[in-house]
């Protein structure tokens, strides 16, 4: 059971909005799309629940090693719109009832569909609230529900956590962790933290082009060799530090507020002496220098960057 993209390609109007995109998502993985607004990662979820079509490429999904028809597609993939259309005057229980309508299913395992999915999802104390009335997060997981009715065999979720707290984002993808251990996955977000440790693979995409592909691990391995540093200065006047940090070529001011600075750099010992031997010059002080843990976001913002 897997998802097998080759060299897709999508324009609209003449722009280039896909180009020569090509991954494989295997059984029982959960395949993250990292991406900014706007860079694509919508636009490939429609194509792969053949919402839209790509201009050049295939897309195939394959259960037992046979590639499934169209006509069969619809019955095998689970898909949540980004913007998860929902009936706002039917109760929650009535809309996955309704939902499950769609599909080929014996009226009894319609039921006990409905009825799984609502203890699965966490539905039951709301179950016979209207959609209008429902937070968010309630909406997200009956979204979530709506697409496992037909207990596909395939599941796309586009940016399932957003405008989620913390809290409800964790609560989400504890959900997808679990409905990942017998299906392949695709999710999209641009909020990087919430996938790492969430995903087995990440696939890197800007511009509808992909950047980088693997594991999280490998993803930051690809700007190993690169350091962000914290620092804070001592001194007077903190325009004269920053322009002081601009004039050095091969380091990169991330982030800065008053003394307090964040520099990306190659060069982390070089950068070292540099710094200590302008601050004796200017009888300044570090107050701080240290190493940041670099984060799945720093390593996608190196990578756009590159």
């Amino acid at each position: 059971m897997e998802i097998l993209v080759k060299d897709i390609y999508k324009s609209f109007k003449g722009i280039e909005c896909i180009s020569d995109v090509s991954f494989t998502a295997y059984a029982n993985e959960i395949v993250g799309v990292l991406a900014p607004r706007g860079s694509g990662k919508t636009l490939l979820l429609n194509l792969l629940s053949h919402k839209s079509l790509p201009d050049a490429g295939t897309i195939e999904f394959i259960i037992d090693e046979k590639p499934l028809t169209n006509k069969d597609i619809p019955q095998n993939v689970g898909y949540l719109d980004a913007d998860n259309p929902l009936y706002p005057y039917m109760t929650a229980y009535d809309y996955l009832t309704f939902s499950a309508s769609f599909y080929k299913l014996p009226s009894y395992l319609r039921r006990d569909r409905v009825r799984n999915l609502i203890k699965i999802c966490g539905i039951s104390h709301w179950k016979h609230k209207l959609v209008s009335e429902l937070s968010k997060g309630q909406k997200q997981r009956l979204g979530i529900a709506q697409a496992m009715i037909h207990n596909p065999a395939f599941l796309l979720l586009d940016e399932p956590v957003s405008g989620l707290d913390p809290k409800q984002s964790e609560q989400l993808y504890e959900l997808i962790r679990e409905f990942g251990k017998e299906r392949t996955i695709i999710l999209t977000s641009s909020r990087m933290r919430d996938m790492e440790n969430m995903c087995d693979t990440m696939l890197v995409l800007s511009n509808g082009k992909v950047l980088a592909k693997g594991t999280v691990e490998e993803l930051q391995q690809e700007v190993a060799n690169s350091s962000i540093l914290k620092i804070e200065i001592k001194a007077t006047d903190s325009t004269r530090v920053y322009e002081a940090l601009q004039q050095i070529d091969y380091i990169q001011i991330v982030k800065y507020k008053g003394f307090s600075f964040d520099i990306h750099t190659t060069h982390e010992d070089r950068f070292a002496r540099e710094l200590f031997n302008i601050c004796v010059d200017n009888n300044w002080y570090i107050r701080r220098l240290v190493a940041a843990e670099k984060t799945l976001e720093d390593t996608f913002k190196q990578l756009r960057k590159n």
